[in-house]
């Protein structure tokens, strides 16, 4: 059995492969593809985990993943798992800043499908990373955009300096050894033909026939480019900080953010 993991990380392009998954898996009849709604459990459980380090919460984790396999049709011999949510919590917020708790969960993960496969399993683990700064950058655009963070981008910016992702992937590696873990840079990736799904799409062997019939790698979660986007941010992490019901600071945003794409328009139409 040939399972490959994309636990993330958060803000690397995971999004926009996890919607190329969506798109292709009609044509591929021999993958069984889980993406975020087909295992919740298991990502609020390592969220959880992120938190608390609770072995019951591992634990809960674990149970997920099993089920989901123990579903998974007899004759079943490939399957992909794009997730962030597996790596943990999304770093930034209630206290947590940065990725220690995933080698905990991707060793964990590892056990679920050897007990499940024993010899048969081949497992592969597939990361998507970031330049430091942007990735920063996105996190908290993300909490003050879709959450309630109301930290400027400069304290933000203190609270991660000491975010390094380097130790984590050496501790990945070594704690699912002799999985092979590979990992790709959002910055490198971006240029491929579909995006950071074309490495994923390398490693699943995926013909060139059916790549043809996906997008160029048009990026979700895309934020306005001409504008001042630290700016920007820091208006929303502002109106999360005005206390209002949490609707109308909803709203507010939204008219912040259409205002934003206006302007964003306007200046293209201008080139």
């Amino acid at each position: 059995m040939r399972v490959i993991v994309h636990p993330g990380f958060h803000k690397t392009g995971t999004s926009t492969i996890q919607t190329g998954l969506r798109e292709v898996s009609a044509h591929l009849p021999d993958w069984a593809i889980a993406l975020r709604k087909d295992i919740p459990d298991a990502a609020a459980a390592a969220r959880a985990f992120s938190l608390t380090r609770d072995p019951f919460e591992l634990g809960l984790y674990q149970a997920a993943l099993a089920s989901w396999a123990d579903a998974l049709p007899e004759d079943t011999t490939q399957a992909v798992i794009s997730i962030e949510g597996l790596a943990g919590h999304m770093p930034g917020r209630d206290g947590v800043l940065d990725y220690s708790a995933t080698p905990a969960l991707m060793g964990a993960l590892a056990e679920v499908f050897q007990a499940k496969y024993e010899d048969a399993l081949e497992l592969q683990l597939f990361l998507t990373t970031r330049e430091k700064t942007a990735w920063i950058e996105s996190l908290h655009w993300q909490h003050v955009r879709s959450g309630m963070l109301t930290d400027s981008l400069d304290t933000f910016r203190t609270q991660l300096s000491g975010f390094d992702l380097a130790p984590v992937l050496r501790e990945i590696v070594s704690t699912v050894d002799p999985a092979p873990v590979t990992w790709v840079m959002l910055d490198e990736a971006r240029d491929n033909p579909h995006g950071p799904l074309t490495p994923l799409l390398d490693l699943m062997g995926v013909p060139p026939e059916v790549r043809a019939s996906l997008g160029l790698g048009i990026t979700a979660n895309a934020r306005p480019r001409r504008v001042d986007r630290a700016a920007l941010a820091d208006q929303l992490a502002a109106i999360n900080a005005e206390g209002l019901p949490r609707e109308a600071t909803k709203e507010k945003k939204r008219a912040i953010l259409r205002a934003a794409w206006r302007e964003e328009a306007e200046a293209k139409s201008d080139e």
